[in-house]
């Protein structure tokens, strides 16, 4: 006993105490949140056409997240990572990081079209033609190139690394570690989908990038959300061209 009746903590438990109540490392947090929030608004800025039309301000909000993601990793603040490097694009393992797309695609995307067209085909009695939609092409390399590779570099390149930063990566899940920046980053990817279109349906992104953010942290590489962001893009507006013709 301690003196005043108080009982005194071994001292590995008050070091584990000690360890458990240190403050947490908040300037990545604070400056992620508010170079995302500046990013939102702007893009919907360029969505409404407040400061020009729409479909002349289009090719600004893929420029947006560009912009925001290079600003808040280098002029700003360069304690942060350099996006702008091989391992980063392509992880420590280009052959892991092909393979890994390869195999989540599949995993994904083939269950996801069987049951999209089981659904409209059967529950909602639509008529099914599997055909190439009207300039699909262009689709395909709009969503890997105006979408994909945008949204990607600066939700899961920028945000959830400054996050990781912040936070580390104490959990693994299926060979990637991972930590509440995963979750973080996330959560502010489908609120500016909400914020930016008014839609609530837009919050359903989530459940997506929950897959970009894992397949950032098992292989390392960019290039692999920014793809696999692209091809279920693709693959969805595919699907829904099929559907009601």
């Amino acid at each position: 006993m301690a003196s005043g009746g108080v009982k005194s903590f071994p001292l590995d438990m008050r070091h584990g105490f000690t360890m458990m109540i240190a403050p947490m490392n908040w300037r990545p947090v604070t400056e992620g949140c508010l170079v995302s929030g500046a990013a939102i608004v702007t893009v919907w800025l360029w969505r409404e056409g407040i400061i020009l039309r729409p479909e002349e301000a289009s090719w600004l909000i893929p420029l947006t997240w560009i912009v925001a993601a290079v600003i808040a990793t280098w002029p700003l603040f360069q304690h942060s990572r350099d996006l702008f490097t091989i391992p980063q694009w392509f992880g420590g393992s280009p052959w892991l990081t092909l393979r890994q797309l390869v195999w989540i695609s599949l995993i994904v995307l083939v269950p996801f079209s069987v049951i999209y067209l089981l659904y409209q085909g059967w529950w909602r009695a639509a008529a099914i033609v599997p055909v190439i939609p009207e300039q699909w092409g262009r689709m395909v390399f709009y969503q890997l190139v105006y979408v994909g590779f945008p949204e990607e570099l600066f939700f899961r390149g920028y945000l959830q690394q400054r996050f990781d930063d912040a936070f580390g990566r104490p959990y693994r899940l299926l060979g990637a570690s991972w930590g509440p920046g995963l979750l973080m980053a996330n959560l502010l990817f489908a609120a500016g989908h909400l914020l930016v279109t008014g839609d609530v349906s837009r919050l359903s992104v989530f459940f997506p990038g929950l897959l970009f953010g894992w397949l950032l942290a098992r292989t390392g590489a960019l290039i692999a959300p920014m793809l696999f962001h692209g091809l279920c893009n693709s693959v969805l507006f595919t699907l829904q061209a099929w559907v009601g013709r």
